[in-house]
């Protein structure tokens, strides 16, 4: 199946995939962006380009002023508008019935990669949202388990008169699991910091109290003031947490996917704390930001390797059985044959 991933705008730029690589659609040279490890290793949604090993990025905000868009026959098309494309002067540029003139063969489908727009210009946003949502031929957002029953996404679906898909984001299991799963863990504790401050919860506070109780080192990502977030690459990043035992992720949000702890999973890492929906999936026990709890199950696992191992295979099970490439290419085959 020929795929495009498109958003109206991003940071990233536009890449096409070739042989399990990105490359750059201007020099045609082997892509790595903020969101990459390598040319042939992604993370998140930035994999739907991989599924079949030669679809391709847009970020059609490089676009819009040119002749044409990338000349191919996609069968499929996630189309991501939730900002420039939804403001009323951009609008007609980024909508849908331009890609059908240029991609009449394939089915587009609106792709919900959030579930709030931003809170700039979102009254004119919101009501273009539900224009370009009815416009598509049909709806999917990220949704496995908890997601899925989302009160936005039911009121959502009576706005729009159709109904809403669930994907999960795929990952790339086997390569993510080669550059970095190590049986030489550190007994450590790394407390995960998101760069919105309203998703950090208390993650810095709790792990602190617990390092300095049971002392178990605590890692950090540095940042120092007026340093940017993002000064580590993906990979540095990967390097800095996945050698910890355990990751703390007290992000009490039940509205995101949680892929820190969905790459924690495949390298072995155990999440401690969160409410995001792949912290119920792959960690249960200690899917919750009540302090007490995530104390008990914490000093449980520290004192029992043998119950550690459990709920290391635990989550690796949930993570194959939920976000292989595998399986989100028989969704989003199941998806192409069911929209009109």
């Amino acid at each position: 199946m020929r795929l495009a991933y498109i958003y109206d705008c991003s940071t990233q730029s536009s890449y096409y995939v070739k042989d399990g690589v990105s490359y750059d659609f201007i020099e045609n040279k082997p892509y790595v962006h903020q969101h990459a490890i390598s040319p042939n290793l992604h993370v998140t949604g930035w994999n739907f380009p991989f599924l079949w090993g030669d679809g391709c990025f847009l970020n059609l905000e490089e676009w819009v002023d040119r002749v044409d868009l990338p000349d191919d026959d996609f069968d499929i098309i996630l189309y991501s508008n939730e900002r420039l494309g939804l403001d009323d002067d951009n609008y007609p540029k980024y909508s849908v019935e331009r890609l059908r003139e240029r991609y009449p063969n394939a089915k587009i489908v609106a792709y919900l990669k959030e579930v709030e727009l931003s809170v700039h210009n979102r009254e004119v946003r919101s009501k273009n949202r539900i224009d370009f949502l009815k416009s598509c031929d049909g709806v999917v957002a990220h949704g496995v388990t908890t997601m899925k029953n989302l009160q936005d996404y039911v009121d959502m679906k009576e706005l729009i008169g159709k109904e809403i898909h669930f994907v999960s984001h795929p990952v790339n299991i086997n390569l993510y699991y080669d550059a970095f799963y190590s049986t030489k863990k550190q007994e450590s504790i790394f407390a995960y910091l998101p760069n919105p401050i309203h998703r950090r919860g208390e993650t810095y506070n709790f792990a602190n109290y617990i390092g300095k109780k049971y002392n178990v080192p605590i890692v950090y990502k540095k940042l120092d003031i007026n340093q940017k977030f993002d000064y580590l690459s993906l990979k540095e990043f990967v390097e800095l947490w996945s050698p910890s035992s355990f990751i703390f992720n007290l992000d009490p949000s039940p509205t995101h996917p949680g892929q820190q702890a969905i790459q924690a999973a495949n390298v072995g890492t155990i999440n401690i704390g969160g409410l995001n929906e792949s912290h119920d999936l792959l960690f249960p026990e200690t899917a919750t930001c009540d302090k007490n709890i995530l104390e008990e199950k914490f000093v449980e696992y520290l004192k029992d390797f043998d119950k550690r191992i459990k709920v290391i295979e635990y989550a690796w099970e949930k993570l194959n059985e939920n976000y292989s490439f595998k399986v989100i290419k028989k969704q989003l085959t199941n998806l192409y044959e069911e929209i009109k």
